[in-house]
Order: structure tokens, then sequence, then C-alpha cells
């Protein structure tokens, strides 16, 4: 078996008994931690066969807890071409723009997910993905199960917000 490390963002804080119970869930493998927005996450060092599975489990351990849901998994893929730049460390929000309007490189730059109110959010993972490919930056590569978790659960929790849980689940099980 494999560790995959990971965090799963919660949709609110944690009381004491509330961590207990996560912990006797399963959950002694992560860690809560809260950011400096407010959030609150758990970091993981989960064995099991794949990412996805070991994102199942905490997910399904987290769920045991009432009032307690997953918000979100890793960091958020959406990013502005100026997020992208400082979580690339090395190129700048306006080298970031050049490459994505053919200005400079090669071409073929990853197209905006949404663009509104000229305001464009991009992939991270696509983003990261192509500087390392095409332009040979060396930035780690995001771990494509990840975004796929994240995905999924944002979809949930819009889902959960308009009380259509269950036509979700259906629509699933028949695109599945």
């Amino acid at each position: 078996m494999i560790t995959w490390d990971f965090r799963v963002t919660l949709n609110r804080q944690v009381t004491d008994e509330e961590l207990n119970a996560l912990f006797e869930a399963g959950l002694d493998d992560c860690t809560i931690s809260g950011g400096k927005d407010g959030s609150v996450y758990v970091m993981c060092d989960r064995e099991a066969e794949s990412m996805l599975d070991a994102i199942a489990s905490v997910i399904a351990q987290i769920k045991t807890v009432s009032g307690l849901w997953p918000v979100g998994v890793g960091e958020d893929d959406g990013v502005t071409l100026g997020d992208a730049a400082r979580r690339h460390g090395g190129r700048t929000q306006a080298s970031l723009r050049q490459l994505a309007t053919g200005q400079r490189g090669p071409g073929g730059f990853p197209a905006p997910l949404i663009e509104a109110d000229n305001i464009s959010i991009y992939s991270w993972a696509e983003i990261s993905e192509w500087l390392r490919t095409r332009m040979g930056d060396d930035i780690p590569q995001e771990n494509p199960d990840v975004v796929l978790a994240d995905a999924l659960v944002k979809v949930n929790c819009r889902a959960r917000a308009a009380h259509r849980e269950d036509g979700l689940r259906h629509l699933f099980e028949v695109i599945a």
C-alpha cells in the first residue's frame, strides 16, 4: 500500500466532542488544523491502494459525524493568473498573461474554465502541467485524482445547498 498525503476542507469548526468522534471513526492518521481565513481542514497521511480510495475513506469517516461534511479536497483548482503566479513562485502574473494570450511561448496555453467581467478562472492542474511540459518549468505535478475528488465534493455541496442530493446520486449512477 501507498501512503497518500492530501487535505480535506470541512464545512465548519469542529467541537472537542466531534474531534474525539472523528478520531474514533478512524482519522487517527490525520490532523485537524485551521487556516488564517477561518477554514478548517483535515491533513491526512492515509494508506490505500489509490489516492481516490484514500480520499473516499477519509470522507466516509468525516460523514460519520452528524453536521460535518467536506467542502473541498486539496487546494482549490480554480485560479486567476495572479493566483497561478503566486503558486508557481517563479513567474509573474504578467508573464502568465503573455503566455495565455499567445504573445510569448509555444501557444496552446490552457483555456479558462470561466470568463466573466474581465476575470478569467483557470485550472491550476492544467496550467501547472502545461508549464512543466511545454515550458520546462520545475513545479510539482498536481495529482489529477485530487482535482477530480475536489470537483465531486464541490458538486455535492451545491446539491446539498439546493436539497438535490438524491437527484445528484441518481444522475451519477446513470452517467457512471
